[in-house]
């Protein structure tokens, strides 16, 4: 009995550690050197812990110095994987919009919600990419 106890826990124990890291490969690091427009305000030039929510449908950016957060919708929008995780943001006329975020392992781009007026401006522009370091 007590053997079958230890090793119950010992898989659950697994169970717990291994979601932590899977958790982790869903949070990073990013310097991004300009400021930035999502969810229709403009985000200061910073260092940000950027992490997609466990069911995949949010995406979170904390500013490292200030602390405040940002939520945004997303959906999985293209397909494929990338070994280095990385976040692309449009360019037009003087500002940045985030366009979309890869997260290393994880299946998929995903991309913010976008209005029939954002459709249009991602025709233009161009795409600037910053690496997300690993958390």
């Amino acid at each position: 009995m007590k053997t079958l106890r230890n090793i119950a826990m010992t898989i659950g124990l697994t169970a717990v550690i291994g979601s932590a890291t899977l958790f982790a490969q869903t949070a990073s690091k990013a310097n991004i050197p300009f400021d930035f427009q999502m969810t229709g305000q403009t985000l200061p030039a910073g260092q940000y812990i950027v992490k997609l929510t466990d069911n995949h449908q949010m995406l979170v950016f904390q500013n490292v110095a200030t602390g405040r957060s940002t939520m945004t919708l997303v959906n999985q929008s293209k397909s494929g994987t990338l070994e280095e995780p990385i976040l692309t943001f449009r360019h037009s006329g003087e500002r940045y919009k985030l366009e979309s975020a890869w997260f290393a392992g994880v299946e998929g781009g995903y991309s913010t919600l976008q209005g029939k007026r954002d459709r249009a401006d991602s025709e233009r522009g161009i795409v600037a990419t910053i690496r997300l370091l690993q958390k």
